[in-house]
């Protein structure tokens, strides 16, 4: 058995820390000059879920990230919350479908993750902490379905 080539970053649970997510997911010199967008925008998404959502947010909270490839083309990258927040509902990551044209406020992100990586998952009991995870191409335009958006301009 191999060593795994992942890399691993525990942040807190802030969004200034979403914001680091977002650097350290794309700081590998294969993915500069925009071939990490998608990388970053997928790595960001689940990184504001897990503040938004978790007990990641909490006082002395913290995610962790980690970032492999997979040959050339293909990037696995993951976001490691803390569970639920102390009192609070027990959720578990599902995309939520918005009706077109729809103006509410929030979730969207893993609807952008399902629509942008190959495959994602989640790992864990329900009630504990979660270890959300895609797998991206680089080189794969997203299915944005019938809303008709065009990110990669």
């Amino acid at each position: 058995m191999g060593w795994s080539s992942a890399a691993w970053c525990y942040l807190g649970g802030t969004c200034a820390d979403v914001a680091r997510a977002r650097a350290w997911f794309v700081r590998d010199r294969r993915l500069r000059g925009g071939r990490g967008s998608w990388v970053e925008l997928v790595g960001s998404e689940l990184a504001t879920n897990a503040v938004r959502h978790t007990a990641s947010s909490e006082k002395y909270g913290r995610m962790g990230l980690s970032l492999e490839f997979l040959g050339e083309r293909t990037v696995l990258l993951g976001v490691l919350d803390q569970g639920p927040r102390f009192g609070g509902p027990v959720l578990t990551p599902q995309v939520v479908d918005r009706q077109s044209g729809e103006l509410n406020p929030g979730g969207r992100g893993l609807w952008l993750v399902d629509r942008i990586a190959d495959f994602w998952w989640w790992e864990g009991r329900r009630g504990q902490p979660l270890f959300l995870r895609a797998i991206i191409r680089l080189d794969r335009e997203p299915d944005l379905g019938e809303i008709g958006l065009d990110l990669a301009s």
